[in-house]
């Protein structure tokens, strides 16, 4: 697929959503809409508020959250994406595994691993309409969330739309930098086969051209395509930094 950045996005490209700004989190908790009343009303258990999951990281989302966007609350700069078979930390089995299905997240604040709308302290600027996940984690009775792990996970389709053209475009751009794919070109790579090293190379290449392409013609701003596209591969997928490293078993640069 060849893709050369313009300067200027027909309206059939441009986002969906308007550009989320720094001061929306602030004030998202002034306009609570109780989306989510009948979990509210539940009689147990109750949060305490202290903020130990929020400092752990955002929630992943599901389907019953999607209503949490029509209101504002959320958008693609709210978000983050992690993609089929990259390596994540799996809270409820333990230990570091690929993801078995994208999972879309709220993305962390700046400089840490908090929750992009938790500040200290022990404040969620969103707690009366949090996601799903949210509401079922109980620092002491964890067992709602392991149940509902997988559950009607929520994707970049189901947010945009099947036919929008930005999620035809996440759809080519995850086909073509497939994750275990590439994980098992590195691995080759590794192991001294100049093709596979050739051919992770071309994969990063398109990445970062996936990346130019979304704000020149799309209208996606900087820091929304972590939601569009995931990390950069590098970040993904860390061995990806091995097999194109230079020295070692290597000593040429990837070809420009």
């Amino acid at each position: 697929m060849c893709i050369t950045p313009h300067t200027t996005a027909p309206p059939s490209m441009q986002s969906p959503f308007a550009p989320t700004h720094a001061g929306r989190v602030t004030g998202l908790a002034k306009r609570p809409v109780l989306l989510h009343a009948r979990r509210m009303n539940e009689a147990v258990p109750v949060c305490r508020r202290c903020g130990a999951c929020c400092r752990q990281g955002g929630p992943s989302l599901c389907r019953e959250d999607l209503p949490l966007f029509a209101a504002g609350v959320l958008a693609p700069a709210t978000l983050m994406v992690l993609r089929r078979g990259e390596y994540v930390t799996d809270n409820v089995a333990g230990g570091v595994v690929p993801a078995p299905v994208e999972l879309v997240r709220l993305r962390p604040g700046q400089g840490g691993r908090a929750c992009l709308f938790f500040t200290e302290p022990d404040a969620c600027a969103v707690h009366e309409n949090r996601p799903r996940q949210c509401r079922d984690l109980f620092c002491d009775a964890p067992q709602a969330v392991a149940d509902a792990y997988l559950e009607g996970r929520l994707t970049r389709r189901d947010i945009l739309g099947e036919a929008s053209p930005l999620a035809v475009l996440c759809a080519a751009h995850e086909a073509e930098t497939d994750l275990a794919r590439l994980a098992a070109l590195c691995r080759r790579a590794l192991g001294g086969d100049a093709a596979a090293r050739e051919a992770v190379a071309r994969i990063v290449r398109l990445d970062a051209a996936y990346r130019d392409l979304l704000p020149a013609r799309a209208g996606v701003s900087v820091t929304e395509l972590p939601f569009y596209l995931g990390r950069p591969l590098a970040r993904a997928l860390p061995i990806v930094r091995a097999a194109l490293g230079c020295g070692g078993l290597y000593n040429e640069a990837p070809s420009a």
